[in-house]
């Protein structure tokens, strides 16, 4: 305080002794204030529901045209808005004026009340300040861009056709005009995000720090920047239904710190009316580096495992269980804990290692358990379609057995968010598991599963498929852990998991086309594979053909027929309905 008054009391006295000075001072003229550099407007392209406004500020007027998205013809190179209107590689063509997209310095996004405006700007009176504008920001007029994760824009993003992917950071807003944009896992956008016709589309640990703007979501604006600061503690509950555990209820809570500074950790507990088993699983993860993603974790669990799932999920296996009485996946108790490590370097690469223990149990099937369309169908038993006396030993080993294992996978996905039919793509993932009683297992073999998927887009509404898979081991494997081949997902003109063994290999080979405008497409599908209990294959093994068909309607109902072609006994068609297509 006496620092205060005592600059407020200086300031008194220099004020009092240069006063006389400035009266007297005779001629003195201030200097006039000019601006060195200033903004003008070029461009406002405003949207709201399906309706797009174009303006245009030259030679001291504004034009301007309204349309409805509907309306707006895309072509190469081009994208017509009325018969006067189109953006082209060289600007903006508005009647006789041509606005060049080079002009573009920087941009300003803002809302009314039901409608978004994207106002570009150019930069009048300093050229080395423009020039340095421009350096910063990145614009394109088709070109996809990609902002990799190590990669830093200072300035802004705009295409005018082009998809945006952020999986760095970027410092000011992000444009695609009547493209699309995803902002990826731990990237950073610290301006506002716009498209007029596209989709925006943003990863759960993005970090987005204004608002979020586009016409084809049911609201123009959603903010980002506030719902980050949301309650860090979230609520879930589950169901689940199978002819083990029967009803199964759970309930979880998790707390999440968005900045990862803290661990994560959830809890999640439930009951098996059936089987009458409590299912639990604790555990704690935390994030080490968000850039390239390093996730050290744990957990403390007690679930119904199954090795089938990567044949269906727990909610296409629970619409049949529910629907039909049909459950495709075979089932153990596992009760124990592991450790992690997850280590993603690239958005398309992920590597994952841990170490499991896990005290299994075996656990019947409930046969008599309800179904809506089941009639007197009844539920087969667990592990049913294995032959003895390979299923009693199995059972054997499962009740009370231990196993205690590495586990290593390598994961390589190039896929876009989006239907497969849209881009050319790889997936590839290869695991290794070593069960040793050096690691206090009951168990000694090394297991191995390499897949290669290729999604081919032929033409705009056709694609190949194209799946290999691979798996061997060494040493013995429990039944839990061998491999089965047959009918839903692997051999599909073959019953399900009819045949079983240590060792496979597997090719799958799908032609989809697509109807225009409209839900539908057909494929046509080949599918052949070997499977066997030896070290290696043998010319004189088996080979097992199908062939067959599909029908999809939309992305989740698809309608498959396939006939075997090993044999021409007891090989009648075989038909099986998929919610959710795994491929």
């Amino acid at each position: 305080m006496t620092r205060r008054f005592a600059w407020i009391a200086g300031s008194l006295v220099l004020t009092v002794f240069l006063l006389p000075t400035s009266l007297f001072a005779q001629g003195s003229e201030y200097k006039k204030y000019e601006r060195k550099g200033h903004r003008e407007k070029l461009i406002e392209v405003g949207f709201y529901d399906k309706i797009i406004g174009i303006r245009i500020f030259v030679d001291g007027q504004e034009l301007n045209t309204t349309t409805d998205q509907e309306t707006i013809r895309h072509s190469e190179g081009s994208v017509t808005i009325n018969d006067s209107v189109y953006f082209k590689t060289d600007g903006l063509h508005f009647g006789d004026y041509l606005v060049a997209y080079d002009r573009i310095a920087d941009l300003l996004i803002t809302e009314g009340d039901d409608y978004a405006t994207i106002t570009l700007y150019e930069y009048i009176g300093n050229p080395s300040r423009a020039r340095r504008m421009h350096k910063g920001n990145l614009q394109t007029f088709d070109q996809p861009i990609e902002i990799q994760d190590d990669q830093f824009v200072r300035g802004m993003i705009f295409s005018v056709i082009g998809d945006i992917e952020v999986y760095g950071e970027v410092n000011k807003d992000v444009v695609s005009l009547f493209g699309n944009i995803y902002i990826g896992p731990g990237a950073v956008a610290r301006g506002d995000l716009a498209t007029a016709t596209g989709e925006i589309d943003i990863a759960s640990d993005a970090s987005i720090y204004g608002e979020a703007y586009s016409a084809n979501r049911d609201h123009d604006r959603q903010s980002y920047r506030f719902r980050r600061k949301k309650k860090k503690i979230s609520f879930n509950g589950t169901f689940d239904y199978n002819r083990v555990d029967g009803v199964t209820p759970c309930i979880g809570v998790r707390f999440n710190d968005n900045d990862s500074l803290l661990p994560s950790v959830w809890a999640v507990g439930g009951y098996a009316f059936e089987s009458a088993r409590w299912r639990y699983d604790f555990g704690i993860e935390q994030t080490i580096f968000r850039k390239k993603s390093l996730v050290l974790g744990g957990s403390f669990y007690r679930e119904l495992a199954s090795q089938d799932d990567w044949l269906l999920d727990q909610g296409e296996n629970m619409a049949f269980a529910l629907l039909v009485t049909e459950d495709f996946k075979d089932y153990y108790e596992s009760e124990g804990g592991k450790v992690y490590i997850n280590y993603k370097p690239t958005t398309s690469i992920n590597l994952s290692f841990d170490y499991n223990y896990e005290e299994t149990r075996w656990i019947d099937a409930q046969p008599h358990l309800w179904s809506l369309f089941g009639g007197d169908k009844l539920f087969s038993e667990n592990f049913g379609r294995v032959d003895e006396p390979l299923r009693s030993t199995g059972i054997s080993e499962l009740n009370g057995g231990i196993n205690s294992t590495l586990h290593l996978s390598f994961d390589l996905d190039t896929r876009p968010e989006k239907p497969p039919v849209a881009y050319s793509a790889w997936h590839v993932n290869s695991a290794i598991e070593h069960s040793n009683p050096d690691f206090n297992s009951y168990y000694d073999f090394r297991r191995y599963t390499v897949t290669a998927r290729r999604y081919q887009k032929i033409r705009d509404r056709s694609m190949l498929l194209l799946r290999a898979m691979y798996g061997g081991s060494d040493g013995y494997l429990p039944m839990y852990k061998r491999f089965y081949l047959g009918g839903l997902g692997t051999l599909r003109g073959y019953k399900h998991k009819e045949f079983t063994g240590n060792r496979f290999c597997m090719t799958n080979l799908e032609y989809r086309i697509a109807f225009p405008k409209s839900e539908f497409a057909v494929s046509l599908i080949w599918d052949m594979g070997q499977i066997n209990n030896t070290t290696s294959f043998n010319s004189d093994d088996n080979v097992y053909h199908s062939l067959g068909g599909a029908l999809h309607i939309g992305d989740d109902l698809r309608i498959n027929i396939s006939k075997r072609l090993d044999r021409s006994f007891d090989d009648s068609p075989k038909i099986y309905v998929r919610l959710e297509h795994k491929f």
